[in-house]
């Protein structure tokens, strides 16, 4: 039977070792939701950007749908001055005027149907940008462990346990 002292240094080599492996495995637990993280926010990310692309894709089908009505509201009504205009007998500059007034209410129409479209895409522009900061920030919100850090872990219980090791063989050549 041994004494206790040897018995004490086998107990703490054991413990050293069950140290050493928790700290591997918290360390890869620790990593492993790291990268778990990073896939969530890419993919949260990417729905997201994916999301914000469609709504303008949608603006810019409405959009050009406006325009084409306004064009064919334009035509219908040049359409139907230039036909009352015929059966009246009039014709000249106060027709080409009035026609002329028809395509500006195009024109200013269209203008503003263009213009909302590009502060919706400026938005969306805008909104990315958020996203893609949202994602930064969730990903920098767990780091994973470094390998000096993981080392450090296991290096640390082994160290104390080698430590005792060296006091107790001092401690048996004092005896001796």
């Amino acid at each position: 039977m041994c004494d206790p002292a040897t018995a004490a240094l086998v107990i703490k080599g054991g413990m050293a070792v069950a140290q050493a492996g928790a700290s591997v495995e918290k360390t890869n637990a620790k990593n492993q939701q790291y990268v778990n993280n990073t896939a969530a926010a890419k993919d949260a990310y990417f729905l997201k950007t994916k999301q914000a692309n469609l709504r303008v894709i949608q603006e810019q089908t409405q959009a050009s749908q406006k325009k084409q009505d306004a064009d064919l509201k334009s035509m219908r009504s040049q359409g139907t001055a230039m036909a009352a205009a015929g059966g009246a007998g009039v014709q000249g500059a106060n027709v080409d005027q009035m026609l002329n007034d028809f395509e500006r209410a195009e024109g200013v129409m269209t203008d503003r149907i263009s213009q909302k479209l590009e502060d919706v895409q400026g938005q969306n522009e805008m909104t990315k940008l958020g996203y893609q900061s949202e994602a930064i920030n969730r990903i920098m919100s767990v780091q994973p462990v470094g390998h000096m850090e993981a080392m450090l872990g296991i290096v640390e219980p082994m160290a104390n346990f080698a430590i005792a090791g060296a006091d107790y063989k001092s401690e048996r050549a004092a005896v001796e």
